[in-house]
This record gives C-alpha cells, structure tokens and sequence, in this order.
C-alpha cells in the first residue's frame, strides 16, 4: 500500500529513510520509471549512432543524463522525507496526525484525491518522457553538445547567475499565479 496512516511511534534515524529508495512508496510509479529509463537504453543497443541529432549531445549521454537526475531525484526526495521526521520541531507547518486518523495524508487529502494525484503523477512522468524526447529529437541543441571553444570561467559564472535568477523569478511567478488565478 502506498500510504501510511500513521507517523512512525519510535525515533528513526536519518538512514532509516532511505529505505525507500528503489520503490519510493509506490511499485507501480517504480516500474513505470524504470520503464521510461530503460527504454533509452534499449533503442541506443538497437539504433547506435543514428540516434545522434547534430548539435545536441549523443543520445547515449541524454540516456544517462536522465538515469543520473532520477538517483538525484530519489536520493533527495529521501533526504526530505528524513528531515521531516527525524527534526519535528524544526517544521514549518505543524504535522496533522489527526487527519491520518481520519485515512487522509498530512495535507488533508482523502484517498480519492490521493488516487487522482497517483494518476497524475504517473501521467506527468509519461508526458515528461515524450517532451524530453521530443525536444531532442525536434529542437537541436536543446541538450547542448560539448563545445570545442570552452567558454570562460566568467561567461560560464554569469550564465549560471542569469540562468538562476531567469529561472527563480519564473519559477515564483507561476507559483503565485497558480494560487491567484483560480482557473490555473
């Protein structure tokens, strides 16, 4: 089962977490990932080099590139999941154990909901796959390849900076208009 009902009695410690770490809750989203993460693996064994789009990095890098961000992504996912249990009082928002009770998560949502975000979760996960791809395959340089002329440690910084502060500034505007607009 993919929810729990109740928080932990006793005191875990940080590395009692990571347990999770191959099916992270649900065997089925598990799955569906590992799916999505083999199936680059299994066209480059069948396809080669004539998966290679110019400008953009080889296929076989982008395949890798997408098994590395999912460790990264459970690894942290883990390390939340740690911090939340293991520094109680270090919590913004204080636990609802009463709604757990009530067969709901900490958020309030009852499993209804929790099956529609299940859902979504794995629909995200295959329409996530077909843009990555599409865009490989369709927009040239979007995974850039790597230059012959490295740029400088100056140019690098400040695209780092400016790709940072593009990204953060975008990122807080769809979050507020996500809570403000009510069609979104």
């Amino acid at each position: 089962e993919a929810y729990a009902w109740v928080e932990p009695d006793e005191k875990l410690r940080m590395s009692d977490h990571f347990s999770s770490l191959l099916f992270g809750g649900s065997i089925s989203d598990t799955i569906l990932e590992l799916v999505t993460l083999i199936a680059p693996l299994v066209a480059m064994f069948f396809f080669g080099d004539a998966l290679n789009v110019k400008n953009s990095m080889p296929f076989s890098e982008l395949a890798f590139y997408f098994i590395v961000c999912s460790v990264v992504r459970r690894v942290y996912n883990a390390y939340l999941e740690a911090v939340y249990f293991s520094f109680p009082s270090k919590r913004t928002q204080p636990p609802k154990e009463h709604l757990l009770k009530q067969e709901k998560d900490l958020c309030g949502r009852d499993i209804e909901q929790l099956n529609l975000l299940h859902f979504h979760d794995k629909m995200t996960m295959l329409s996530q796959f077909a843009l990555n791809f599409a865009l490989y395959f369709y927009l040239p340089g979007y995974y850039p390849a790597d230059e012959e002329q490295p740029l400088s440690f100056q140019e690098r910084f400040g695209k780092l900076v400016l790709n940072h502060y593009v990204m953060s500034f975008g990122m807080y505007w769809a979050h507020r208009s996500l809570h403000d607009i009510q069609f979104l």
